[in-house]
């Protein structure tokens, strides 16, 4: 490989261009040739497709040495460990989206409109994680990006302004997810038995009651005397139910991490000023930013006890380090 690589360099002299130019500019110095004649390399062997496929890897690649997102930098690696969690969410909240979507709407449900184009490939995302597939699950997390920005002019078409102002958080929310998992690094995959686990406890503890509350109706007063039937929205009990669910593993994490002390603490006098200035917590929908704010603190405060365990213990198995 390396001889044909060495022969296809000296009989065409490739030169750096396309996808290449967006390493930084040393990386691209150094490296620069050698990438370009192995995609022309590449393109002999695997066509077109080939070509396409690799190139895509290149430009993700290079994307994240910009982005400090590789596997050698710490923010890549906490993206890593986050990546479970964050398919985990966004599969819960789309399993109740999709539960909610045939049922017959409620007198306070209002037009809603759902778009299940972005909501089904994160099914797939997930049985792919928990099954091991990284591969299948990245390839499942572009067809959710896709089809959360196919969903933006159809919920325009299906539900005009006001259906797209409805379904337009949602969807963002979803593509930022699903960028985040085509961002992680594909040489650290979350496909150890911990992060499996991790995904599919923290799937079931979200999954399971945003799919009950979401499809139960309950009796809403509408006045005086005059009750009407109603559903909860499955954002509404994702932001309630998320920040419960996510608090112990976040404090977890924390407590083991290089920094985690200093973000904790961070975390801690971010939740209190933010709590103090109600007016900044009001904003988040459906009134859950005080819980959101509450939780925060607790996470943290949670973090420095949790770290303060540890480090006693350390000390005692192992009395002479410091």
């Amino acid at each position: 490989m390396t001889e044909n690589r060495s022969e296809s360099t000296e009989g065409r002299s490739p030169r750096p261009g396309g996808m290449v130019r967006l390493y930084p500019a040393a990386y691209r110095r150094q490296h620069g040739v050698e990438i370009a004649a192995t995609l022309a390399d590449i393109a002999d062997a695997e066509g077109r497709w080939g070509v396409r496929r690799e190139t895509a890897a290149v430009a993700g690649h290079a994307l994240r040495m910009r982005t400090g997102l590789g596997s050698a930098r710490p923010a890549g690696r906490v993206l890593a460990g986050l990546t479970p969690y964050v398919v985990a969410v966004a599969a819960s909240l789309s399993a109740a989206l999709l539960a909610v979507w045939p049922l017959e709407p409620q007198a306070w449900d209002g037009e809603r409109t759902y778009t299940p184009l972005a909501y089904a490939p994160w099914l797939a995302v997930l049985g792919c994680l928990i099954a091991g597939r990284w591969t299948g699950a990245r390839i499942s997390a572009a067809g959710a990006l896709a089809g959360a920005a196919g969903s933006v002019p159809l919920a325009f078409w299906s539900g005009g302004q006001e259906g797209l102002s409805q379904n337009l958080p949602t969807l963002l929310g979803l593509a930022v997810a699903a960028t985040a998992v085509l961002a992680a690094p594909p040489d650290l995959p979350p496909t150890a038995p911990r992060a499996r686990r991790n995904a599919t406890l923290t799937a079931l503890a979200l999954g399971v009651p945003l799919l009950v509350a979401s499809t139960t109706v309950f009796q809403a007063l509408a006045g005086p005397g005059i009750v009407e039937s109603a559903r909860p929205e499955p954002v509404r009990v994702l932001l309630l139910f998320a920040p419960l669910v996510l608090a112990f593993p976040a404090a977890l994490g924390l407590a083991r991490s290089r920094h985690g002390g200093a973000v904790a603490a961070v975390v801690i006098v971010a939740a209190c000023a933010l709590i103090y200035e109600y007016g900044l917590l009001a904003s988040v929908p459906y009134g859950a930013g005080m819980l959101i704010g509450k939780v925060g603190f607790l996470t943290g405060l949670a973090a420095l006890l949790i770290r303060l365990a540890l480090r006693l213990r350390a000390t005692r198995e192992h009395p002479g380090t410091s």
